[in-house]
């Protein structure tokens, strides 16, 4: 049986990292268009997703993919507007009773643009097309609001505190996914790196998603939660993130209703980064 890939590489590789903002001249930490609004960032995930199906033994997906973005930042209407491109991909899994699926650069065509609000709230405007497996292993409408953190949209010193919910719903080819993550976030304070004074900013929360969908003809759910940490660098001056981290540890099950069968324990696990290019 192939099991939905519901915890799509771009769900969670690309989870809470931090993208364009600063610190507003009223001193607020929320999202403007950055001094360079033209950028490119590479993005890097894994995932080892693991199935507990009794008597079958246990089953095991591993996912990775590197991914490079231009990004370009404009005024919008609702904000900002992000104009985000894959110059780069290289994203693949393994299923544990069928062939492995691998998806390049290729099988996106055309720009995911979306908006983002002073707190970080991602609209989506326009979705590229994703072909063969890409519709699998990448989801960029959850990358419109999995990618950058929510602000607090006022001013914040170190040791101060902000949480927000990052809720949303997604159909694919294969799946309706919905994820709902509680988040707060932690100005620890500066650092610097390579001579430059960078905002340290950790978070950490849970989070619950769920995947619904037809394989082979039957509807097949996976659900799971667990805990998600992370952190990034920030550089106030330039209004950009340059590095980010993400990692995700989770449980859940993956029942197929039509076959009679108890739900199957499932693990989920898995980390990702973000850099700036030439940051």
């Amino acid at each position: 049986m192939k099991y939905l890939a519901a915890s799509a590489l771009f769900l969670f590789g690309l989870a809470a990292c931090a993208g364009p903002g600063g610190v507003s001249p009223s001193g607020g930490l929320m999202y403007r268009v950055p001094d360079s609004p033209s950028v490119v960032y590479v993005a890097e995930s894994s995932q080892d997703i693991n199935i507990d199906a009794g008597a079958m033994g246990n089953m095991t997906m591993t996912a990775s993919s590197t991914a490079t973005l231009a990004m370009s930042f404009a005024p919008g209407a609702d904000g900002i507007q992000v104009t985000a491109t894959f110059e780069e991909l290289s994203a693949s899994m393994t299923q544990p009773m069928g062939g492995s699926l691998s998806a390049s650069e290729s099988d996106i065509e055309g720009d995911l643009v979306f908006s983002l609000d002073e707190m970080g709230r991602g609209t989506l405007v326009t979705l590229p097309t994703t072909k063969g497996s890409a519709e699998q292993l990448v989801s960029p409408a959850s990358f419109v609001h999995e990618f950058f953190p929510r602000l607090p949209g006022g001013a914040v010193n170190p040791g101060d505190t902000w949480t927000d919910t990052i809720k949303y719903e997604v159909q694919t080819a294969d799946a309706d996914i919905s994820s709902n993550s509680v988040l707060t976030y932690t100005l620890v304070g500066d650092t610097v790196v390579d001579g430059t004074t960078l905002l340290h900013v950790t978070y950490s929360g849970k989070a619950d998603v769920v995947g619904a969908g037809v394989t082979e003809g039957m509807e097949a759910i996976q659900a799971f939660s667990g805990d998600v940490t992370g952190m990034f660098l920030w550089d106030p001056a330039r209004g950009l993130m340059v590095a980010g981290e993400s990692s995700q540890d989770m449980d859940g099950s993956v029942e197929v209703p039509a076959s009679g069968m108890p739900p199957f324990p499932m693990t989920v696990s898995g980390s990702g980064t973000v850099r700036l290019q030439g940051g």
